[in-house]
């Protein structure tokens, strides 16, 4: 019985170690390169600010997506850049005194994937997403939400320009 238990254990463990991680990249131009650059968007848009948090959130995807191979300019051999078209909120929702109740941000990018020696355009897209966040009385307790907003907006932006990457190849 003990020795049945300590190869099962055994086996557990090799299973468990066996499993190891790769990265997710494993065809097309990002799987060959040896990284990419991901350069600030430029920000046509009336927020300041939001290129800087969409670029924290594509650096994490693509980190996390190709087993952190997001290089310096220099280094890498794929760019990715774009701009942010616009920014704007509009209310969604009232309640029965006809007051706003919730509010949507919305954001709009171009972004493209080139490589840097030939500067050909391996993929270009527009994207466009949108996050519904409340109303409040208290400014700072608004603007809290709209920031939290901007961020889920951002994220889901980041992990889409990823997945048309992917479905491009």
């Amino acid at each position: 019985m003990a020795l049945r238990t300590i190869v099962l254990a055994l086996l557990v463990l090799v299973l468990a170690g066996g499993c190891g991680y790769r990265p997710v990249v494993q065809r097309g131009p990002l799987a060959e390169a040896n990284g990419v650059d991901i350069v600030l968007f430029a920000n046509k848009s009336f927020r300041p600010g939001v290129e800087g948090v969409l670029a924290r959130d594509l650096i994490d995807e693509f980190a996390l997506r190709t087993g952190r191979r997001v290089l310096p300019g220099d280094k890498a051999q794929l760019e990715l850049s774009g701009t942010v078209l616009s920014y704007a909120t509009s209310p969604v929702s009232y309640n029965r005194m006809d007051a706003i109740q919730e509010y949507s941000a919305a954001m709009t990018v171009q972004a493209s994937l080139r490589e840097k020696r030939t500067q050909k355009v391996l993929w270009k897209g527009e994207l466009t997403e949108q996050q519904v966040y409340p109303v409040n009385a208290n400014i700072a307790l608004q603007q809290n939400a709209e920031e939290a907003a901007v961020a889920k907006v951002t994220r889901r932006l980041a992990e889409r320009i990823w997945q048309k990457l992917g479905e491009r190849f």
